[in-house]
């Protein structure tokens, strides 16, 4: 898988993008705190550790890029007549990325409450509630901000959710979310293939 140059990973070095990430014992074995994270990332994706790639790039895509990814591979995974309440999270998490307001990332919180935060459109409306501004409630006296790698955490949660829906198709699913993420990474729609 042809990785590209990646402009748009938030950070340059592997120590920075793996920071609070558990990795697998066998991703562990080819990292290297200075390596760059594009570097990195392809011995992920060559070993076919598809999960700690998803997970890297969870982390290192820009907050909205990721939200953009973990939504993309949501709606992939949607059944023909999904719960209303993970419609309404999958499209709070996308209104967030086409207009990300303090409104509209506030907005993202109940839908994901509503399908208990267990699945991928509800990581994704998390993924953007997650993203700025406070977890406090809004008339909170307090500013309570996330955590950095709580987005990118629930983006690949709603990445990983989404290539599990079809057990038998997860290898496959998780190659289609990573061509669609390293689109996304190299400036593009992410809009290539399918989740």
């Amino acid at each position: 898988m042809d990785i590209g140059l990646l402009p748009k990973l938030r950070f340059a070095r592997a120590a920075e993008a793996v920071a609070g990430l558990d990795l697998s014992p066998e991703a562990k074995a080819l990292y290297a705190p200075n390596a760059p994270t594009a570097v990195f990332l392809k011995a992920l994706i060559d070993a076919e550790l598809y999960a700690d790639a998803i997970r890297l790039l969870g982390m290192a895509l820009p907050r909205r890029e990721a939200v953009w990814w973990g939504c993309l591979s949501a709606r992939g995974a949607l059944h023909a007549e999904p719960a209303p309440a993970d419609v309404a999270a999958l499209e709070a998490a996308e209104g967030w990325v086409y207009r990300p307001t303090e409104e509209n990332r506030r907005a993202c919180f109940a839908p994901a409450e509503a399908m208990n935060f267990e699945t991928a459109c509800a990581y994704a409306a998390m993924a953007a509630f997650w993203s700025g501004g406070s977890l406090a409630p809004p008339d909170a006296a307090v500013v309570v901000p996330p955590g950095d790698g709580l987005t990118g955490t629930a983006a690949a949660a709603a990445v990983l959710i989404a290539a599990a829906a079809v057990p038998k198709e997860i290898t496959a699913r998780h190659r289609a979310s990573l061509v669609q993420a390293l689109d996304i990474a190299n400036g593009g729609s992410g809009k290539v293939g399918a989740a």
